[in-house]
């Protein structure tokens, strides 16, 4: 990077959001999709645990989708595509999805925060 990653960040644009999926009908096969594969468009997100399972990357190695573990101790970060740009692709952002995962209660929603950071402007 040309410079440190800290001093690319904007503290007024970096933004936290509440993400509700509602529930399913109930009659849906495992992997119906609830929001569509995608990469986010900032530096970086920082996912802390989500209220249930369904998150899912795409390996750009064998473009297979993995289940992210739902582990109440950890947090996911997803590479976006203005760092990818930034590291002229060293790091690649990360595509995912969120589906219907196995065994899934009917009538459960799915709330999820994450915390996109972005840069400055210039």
């Amino acid at each position: 990077l040309p410079q440190n990653l800290i001093d690319t960040i904007s503290e007024p644009d970096t933004l936290l959001r509440i993400l509700h999926y509602p529930a399913m009908q109930g009659n849906e096969e495992p992997g119906a999709v609830r929001a569509a594969a995608h990469e986010d468009i900032n530096l970086i997100t920082l996912l802390p645990i989500a209220s249930s399972p369904g998150l899912q990357v795409l390996s750009p190695v064998t473009n297979e989708w993995y289940d992210v573990p739902c582990d109440s101790e950890s947090i996911i970060v997803n590479i976006g595509d203005m760092l990818q740009e930034m590291t002229k692709g060293e790091y690649i952002a990360t595509k995912h999805r969120v589906v219907k995962p196995e065994n899934e209660e009917a009538n459960l929603d799915r709330i999820s925060a994450p915390c996109f950071i972005h840069p400055k402007p210039e």
